[in-house]
């Protein structure tokens, strides 16, 4: 009875609001994380060329477009998440970037390569390790939880949630 209350009150149920505030949260800190990391990256180009060269996984012309291009989409999916623009498509570039990101992390401890992050531009001396891949594990880990709360909204909303 409660139940069915709180829901006719409020035109919502406690799990949506619950999912809504969840997905909110995650928008928020992995906007502001790919907005935070990529000033570094766009004031100071040729630092952050030099950190996707110390992967040793991409030659010279990759590699220049990765540092090119990387920054400035970071940027455009921070400014999506947070501004509620296009979420399901920036949840799903984060998605990809972040499972990049785990990738080249992890290749990077399997070779033993004693490199910085390069995550948060050239100021940010960090050692990678097994911490810095958690982290970007978790980044994924939320992104695809907040993509798919997405489905789970619409499903509730009978596909009356954008995304």
């Amino acid at each position: 009875m409660i139940k069915a209350e709180a829901t006719v009150k409020s035109g919502k149920s406690i799990k949506t609001k619950l999912f809504h505030s969840f997905l909110f949260i995650v928008r928020l800190g992995i906007g502001c994380m790919f907005i935070w990391s990529s000033l570094p990256k766009i004031s100071q180009p040729y630092d952050f060329l030099s950190s996707v060269y110390s992967y040793e996984l991409v030659g010279p012309r990759p590699g220049m477009f990765v540092a090119m291009t990387l920054p400035w989409l970071e940027l455009l999916v921070g400014i999506c998440l947070i501004g509620g623009i296009f979420i399901g498509g920036a949840l799903l570039v984060s998605i990809g970037m972040a499972a990049m990101f785990t990738f080249v992390l992890g290749s990077a401890l399997h070779h033993g390569l004693e490199i910085t992050c390069g995550c948060f531009g050239a100021s940010a001396t960090e050692i990678i390790g097994y911490s810095t891949l958690i982290r970007a594990g978790l980044i994924l880990l939320a992104s695809v939880a907040a993509y798919t709360s997405i489905f789970i909204l619409q499903s509730r909303a009978g596909g009356q949630t954008g995304g």
